[in-house]
Parts: C-alpha cells; sequence; structure tokens
C-alpha cells in the first residue's frame, strides 16, 4: 500500500516551536490542517504522568477523507529547553487502502518514525510504501485482556469509552479492534494515550479522567461489566444506495437554494437519544445588531496570538470544506467562511415545527434537532460591510454572532485563538443524519438531512 507522510511537533533542533517538520509532496493542505488540529487537541501532559509513544487513528473530513494514523513519540526538550515536547508522524491512507489493510491501524504501527532531525526538514519526506497482511482475528496480541470484549460490544452498539490508565493500551486497543465486527472498524477512531478529548476518539485512554470533559456518548468504565462479551451484533447499517440516492434527489427539489452540495449521506450513529441538556443546542438568539466593531477598549493582540487565530481560522474552513481561494489573514478566511458556509433552502414554517412536536417517537427528536442546528446556518445575519475595519477580537465577536452563537455565556472567557476551535465545536453535528419517514410530510427534512449530512461530525 502507498501512503502520504507528514511530521508535525516541536523538536529541539529548531526554533519554530510546534509546527509542520516535513510532508511528502502528495499531501493536500488540507490533510495538513486536519494534522494540525488532531494534535492540538491531543493534549499537554499532566504532572505525573509518564512519556511514552502512542498511535491515534481517525478519518479526516468528518468521515469523508482519508484515514490518518498517526504515532505520537516524545523528544525530549524543546527548542526552549522545556520537557514534554511531542512529535507527531502521519501516515496518511486512502479509505480503499486502509479497507484493504483490514481497517486495523494497528497494521501501520511499525511504519511510524519517532527520529528526526534536521535533515527531514531539508530534504523533507517522499511518499512511503508498506506491506500489510491482516492478521486473522484469533491472532494473539499479548495476554488476554478480559475487558477487550466489553469494549468491543459498547463501541458496536454506539457507545464510546474513555480508560484511565497508566499507561498507553496498546495491547488492550489491539484485541478490541480484532473482536470489533468490520463495519465499526470501517468508521472507528481509537487513540492509545492522549492527554485530551478535543478529538472525541470512539476508544481513548487517558492519564486521568477528572477535568477532561466527557460528553453522554462515553460509557462509563464502571458499566463495562454490564455489557456482554459474547456474540457482538453490529446494530449499525450503511443507508442503502437507493435511499441515498431518494434523500439527495429530495434535496435537490426541495432545496435549491442550498449553500452546500450534498454528496454524502452520513450514516447513523445508533438509536438517537431523547434531546437533553447535554445533547442539545441553545435556543438560537434573537435577531440584533452586531457586537460593536469599533471598541478602543479592545486589548491589542500580539503577534504571535494573530498567527494562532489565522492558524485556526485556516483549520475552521479545512474541517468545513470551505474553500478560502488562497487567502490566509484572518479577515478574507472569516468572510469565506460566513459567506459560503449557509443554508439556503427550505425551513419548517411555525406551523410545521408545532405539528411535529406533536409526533412520537425518535424521529420526531431527531427532526427538531436538525431544525435547531440548521437554523445557525441562516444567512440572515450576514457579516457587515465594514467588518475589516473593525479590530481582530471583534471581527472574531461578530463571525460568532453571524452564526447565532452569541448568546454562549462561556464567549467572553474564550482568547481570541480559542474562538474558532470553539466555533467549529459549536457547529459540528453530534447527532444522526439520516433519512426518516417523516420527510415525506414535512419536506424541509430532507434539505435538513442533505445539509447536516456534508457536515463535519463532532
Amino acid at each position: 500500500l502507498t501512503f502520504e507522510q507528514a511530521v508535525y511537533g516541536s523538536f529541539p533542533f529548531r526554533d519554530q516551536g510546534y509546527a509542520l517538520l516535513a510532508h511528502s509532496p502528495g499531501c493536500r493542505p488540507e490533510w495538513l490542517a486536519a494534522l494540525r488540529l488532531a494534535c492540538q487537541r491531543y493534549g499537554e501532559r499532566p504532572a505525573g504522568a509518564v512519556e511514552a509513544a502512542a498511535l491515534f487513528a481517525l478519518r479526516l473530513a468528518g468521515g469523508r477523507g482519508p484515514w490518518m494514523v498517526v504515532g505520537v513519540s516524545p523528544q525530549g526538550r524543546d527548542d526552549r529547553g522545556r520537557p514534554g515536547a511531542l512529535g507527531f508522524h502521519a501516515v496518511f491512507l486512502a479509505d480503499r487502502d486502509y479497507r484493504r489493510a483490514g481497517c486495523d491501524p494497528f497494521a501501520f504501527a511499525a511504519a511510524l518514525r519517532s527520529d528526526w532531525t534536521a535533515d527531514d526538514e531539508t530534504r523533507g519526506l517522499a511518499p512511503g510504501t508498506w506491506s500489510v497482511e491482516p492478521s486473522p482475528p484469533d491472532a494473539t496480541t499479548g495476554p488476554n485482556d478480559a475487558r477487550a470484549g466489553p469494549i468491543a460490544a459498547a463501541l458496536t452498539r454506539g457507545r464510546r469509552v474513555a480508560i484511565e490508565s497508566a499507561e498507553p493500551i496498546d495491547g488492550l486497543a489491539r484485541q478490541v479492534w480484532r473482536a470489533l465486527p468490520e463495519p465499526i472498524r470501517e468508521r472507528a477512531s481509537v487513540a492509545t494515550w492522549a492527554f485530551g478529548n478535543g478529538n472525541r476518539f470512539d476508544l481513548l485512554a487517558l492519564p486521568r479522567r477528572a477535568g477532561v470533559a466527557l460528553d453522554a456518548s462515553y460509557l462509563d468504565p464502571a458499566a463495562l461489566d454490564a455489557e456482554p462479551a459474547g456474540s457482538i451484533e453490529p446494530t449499525e447499517r450503511r443507508t442503502p444506495a437507493l435511499a441515498r440516492v431518494a434523500v439527495a434527489g429530495a434535496a435537490v427539489l426541495t432545496g435549491v437554494g442550498l449553500g452546500l452540495a450534498a454528496h454524502r449521506q452520513e450514516r447513523s450513529d445508533g438509536p438517537a437519544p431523547a434531546p437533553s441538556p447535554r445533547s442539545t443546542i441553545a435556543p438560537i438568539a434573537p435577531s440584533g445588531p452586531p457586537p460593536d466593531r469599533f471598541d478602543d477598549r479592545d486589548e491589542p493582540i500580539g503577534p504571535e496570538e494573530c498567527r494562532r487565530v489565522a492558524e485556526a481560522l485556516a483549520d475552521l474552513a479545512a474541517r468545513f470544506e470551505v474553500a478560502s481561494g488562497g487567502e490566509s489573514d484572518p479577515t478574507s478566511l472569516m468572510r469565506a467562511f460566513a459567506d459560503r458556509l449557509r443554508y439556503r433552502g427550505p425551513l419548517l414554517s411555525a406551523e410545521e415545527r408545532e405539528r411535529l412536536a406533536a409526533e412520537p417517537g425518535r424521529d420526531r427528536d431527531l427532526a427538531l434537532a436538525w431544525d435547531a442546528r440548521v437554523r445557525r446556518f441562516a444567512p440572515d445575519r450576514p457579516l457587515p460591510e465594514d467588518f475589516a475595519r473593525g479590530t481582530l477580537r471583534r471581527q472574531l465577536a461578530t463571525l460568532v454572532w453571524s452564526f447565532h452563537l452569541d448568546a454562549d455565556p462561556a464567549a467572553a472567557r474564550r482568547s481570541p485563538a480559542e474562538v474558532p476551535h470553539a466555533l467549529a465545536e459549536a457547529l459540528a453535528v453530534d447527532v444522526p443524519v439520516r433519512p426518516t419517514p417523516l420527510a415525506a410530510r414535512f419536506p424541509a427534512l430532507a434539505a435538513y438531512t442533505a445539509f447536516l449530512g456534508r457536515l463535519p461530525r463532532r
């Protein structure tokens, strides 16, 4: 199998902090942006946690792009002599090649390097090749871990698992992957060791779980004993091709003004839970004027923070596949994002929402959740014409306002560089998106699923 590769991290031989070291020529800009974002979300090693090599794997572009298998390796001290520097070596695999390898990220573990020098930056990297022999289901991966079966059962049922561990769980994770049905391996992400949950891995090991944000999709490890470890029957199914075509066709007919082409339908993440304080989003803020764009009380933002803001905005555009036209300054990136990531299709009327609320079952909960999320992308709050004249802080606040997220009470506590990441999380989809029978009576729902299916998942 052939792969492209890239290296990101902090290294003692270069005075650039965490940055891209080298990559092969075939790496696309959006892949490199996704790698940088995933590494930034990996977290910082807490005091007392061991320094150890680890591996993580996830699929790019919200489940539509290539697979990224990343080796994480301690690099000792960074360019300023501080301990705890990390290097990240990523191999990018086409989906078809990942499937040929049995959807097994551990099959590429030996292809990941941990030693890097200044020569790698000078020479760059070439595409790599790797021979893979998928292991048989009964292959041994060390002493049997009794947790492997229950964890595999939980993942198969659409749950996520975060384990507190004193060291990476490579052996356990390999056993879990052997036990997973192929349809689950095709979509599941894993980190054998990480210090945060920004990437929302399906299986994750942490040196400590306290203080790490875990939503309701994560199963409490104490409940693993209640998960059956025997025969595992996948509960997820791919949306039939005919249904995907029907949904896309309906979206074209009913949503001529859609801002995003819906060329893909997300598969369901299992049964849809009823809305809860964790899963529902806050009511959309009422229409109002944008933030004061010329407030002289704004504290100036230094060049380093401006650089981080620009990187975060580029990551935001890449994650949502918004073409920036080659622009790299923050103002242009925000304009491109606000102009192009819009829903211009049909909306449920107030009367339809009332009728929908009276419907029984999970499909009703899904439909109402879709309606709330789609309305965040409504074009009713365009950026003002004099947007470029505002300070960077005010521009970021106006961008947040433009997507109806200005009511967030935590927004005032964020640094400028954190705003794009928070915006990405708020706009990403965290509920199943699949066709439902309700679309026959509420045509706007077909356009909703087409639009939301195009967005990245949390």
